[in-house]
């Protein structure tokens, strides 16, 4: 029997740097947490503790903090793309492959008034916002002479709700069932959303348009609503809604935990908890259901 190593890869992660660009009419605030993996034909620093093909991951931090002073880029998109081709590019001969991965703290411009009086975006004070995570996956591959791009984006933990159109009914039950079929109930989830894009030119803009044909599918029509029979079926919706907006996406996977809130038993005050006099819930996030699928382009079937 003889045993090797298959696989290596090194880098370094949590590597954070806020950047300020400070522009006549405003000033722009990025700011990110990187991972950087890097691989090649290494293998004598495991197996002879050789290090001559090893590039420190002291050196990785410092090159992503170089790289974020050295140059302009408009979303973390951007950035990724350039930290991942820099490897490659520099050490070809023990650096075949660059895995990049930043995830964005989102910090919003406030709208205050100015001397006027006049309701405007503040030129440089920001608020931290948004319920969920942003990030990017960007990876950079040797192959012969040219290096091949792949491009993904994603966020964790966009909370939304709805507090009617949602049932869930003719489940499959057995001798350990006790829940209740119900035909309108509330659905709350924390949404995690991967996807890969077919060209590594996508931008934050892109990943917003994401989000919004999630956030409208989700929704449906503000009048009306749209009907869920099942998280599985707004899941699936969902995926769906991304990929017909947006040609750019290759497929997305979605999870989306099942957050529940129980209608509080209030009768032993004499107060049922019905409508039309508002209802009364138990927000709880545990035990969830977790739900989980991905959605994918397909060829035409004629």
């Amino acid at each position: 029997m003889s045993i090797e190593i298959s696989h290596t890869e090194h880098g370094k992660g949590r590597v954070r740097l806020l950047k300020v660009t400070r522009l006549p009419d405003k000033h722009v605030v990025t700011q990110l947490e990187a991972e950087v993996l890097l691989e090649g034909p290494d293998r004598a620093s495991f197996v002879t503790g050789d290090n001559a093909a090893v590039l420190p991951t002291d050196t990785v931090k410092n090159t992503v903090h170089a790289l974020a002073k050295k140059h302009e880029f408009a979303d973390i998109e951007a950035f990724a793309v350039l930290v991942a081709k820099h490897f490659v590019t520099l050490h070809p001969r023990v650096i075949h492959k660059t895995k990049v991965k930043l995830v964005e703290t989102q910090w919003d411009r406030l709208v205050t008034a100015d001397s006027s009086g006049q309701l405007r975006p503040h030129h440089h004070a920001f608020v931290q916002g948004g319920t969920e995570t942003r990030y990017t996956c960007a990876t950079a591959t040797l192959r012969g002479g040219s290096i091949d791009l792949t491009l993904a984006s994603g966020f964790t933990g966009l909370k939304v709700l709805k507090t009617t159109q949602s049932s869930f009914v003719g489940f499959l039950k057995d001798a350990y069932t006790t829940l209740p079929e119900v035909p309108d109930r509330l659905v709350s989830s924390s949404i995690s959303a991967h996807w890969d894009y077919v060209t590594s030119h996508a931008t934050a803009a892109d990943a917003a348009a994401v989000r919004s044909a999630l956030l409208d599918a989700f929704a449906g029509p503000s009048d009306v609503g749209v009907a869920s029979p099942a998280v599985q079926f707004t899941l699936y919706k969902l995926g769906e809604a991304v990929l017909q907006r947006l040609p750019r996406v290759a497929k997305i996977e979605l999870y989306m935990p099942n957050i529940h809130n129980l209608p509080i038993n209030l009768s032993h005050f004499g107060l049922p908890n019905v409508h039309p006099h508002g209802e009364v819930f138990l927000p709880t996030d545990e035990p969830h259901g977790m739900i989980r699928a991905t959605v994918v382009r397909t060829a035409s079937r004629l």
